[in-house]
């Protein structure tokens, strides 16, 4: 079978099945390296491929059998057997004296995420609250001003209509901010002031569509109550219904 994989936005390949895994051994191939091969309906991360997560089943040898995992410091793959795990990392054995000085140090180690708590979280919402709801005052007065001679007038439908307009676009710009920054920044001003952000659950980073989708779940949230942010407070992970929804995380830079 032939692979081929990615350097940056270059292709290269196509490369033999013995070629591959020694790019896998020597590195230079690892757990978030774009790979594909023509048993494949797309491109994929070489974990996604290694763990069954690819669109079509690989040969054996590549697969979520092979006994294989990735070492959560250099992203190279190993035998098991040759690792040590610690919660959900793995480790070579090269990395571990590494690993272990970081928690010496209490650094945050790659691939274990603090997990922000509700409070922070509150913090920073509100602070996004306060950004965006001056936004929409300042909107507001702007529309108010071209609204006036409808409102005026007797034409009820068309002060009705203004109205509703006004409000799609409050809910654009408040839409548009979390969108941006999060698929920009992975966190809005407010997370970036508490010094939070929002991840996948992989640790991987938030994609504009899913952050786009995640606003309109912060809605769900908010309709129930305040429940679904609430949950944050109790979920072993911080998360709250929107996070779950999502498949996100927000966690301390």
């Amino acid at each position: 079978m032939q692979w081929y994989y990615a350097v940056g936005k270059e292709q290269k390949g196509p490369v033999t099945e013995e070629e591959f895994q020694a790019l896998v051994d020597e590195g230079k191939i690892k757990s978030k390296t774009l790979v594909w091969n023509p048993n494949m309906a797309n491109w994929n991360e070489y974990a996604r491929v290694m763990t069954g997560g690819a669109d079509v089943a690989t040969e054996a040898g590549t697969a979520g059998d092979s006994g294989k995992s990735f070492c959560s410091e250099c992203g190279r793959a190993f035998s098991r057997e040759e690792m040590i795990r610690y919660g959900d990392s793995w480790l070579c054995a090269v990395c571990k004296p590494i690993f272990v000085q970081k928690l010496k140090e209490g650094m945050t180690v790659s691939g274990a995420m603090e997990y922000a708590g509700f409070w922070i979280r509150f913090g920073a919402k509100v602070i996004d609250w306060i950004i965006v709801g001056a936004a929409n005052i300042i909107l507001s007065l702007a529309a108010g001003l071209i609204m006036f001679p409808a409102l005026s007038s007797s034409n009820s439908l068309a002060a009705i209509l203004l109205q509703f307009i006004l409000q799609l676009f409050q809910i654009a710009i408040a839409a548009a901010y979390t969108t941006w920054f999060l698929g920009k920044y992975a966190a809005t001003p407010g997370k970036m002031a508490c010094g939070i952000k929002v991840v996948t659950g992989d640790g991987d980073r938030v994609s504009y569509l899913r952050a786009f989708g995640r606003y309109f779940a912060e809605m769900i949230s908010a309709i129930i109550l305040c429940i679904g942010f609430i949950m944050a407070a109790f979920d072993e992970q911080k998360r709250t219904l929107h996070d779950r929804i999502c498949d996100t995380r927000v966690i301390r830079k």
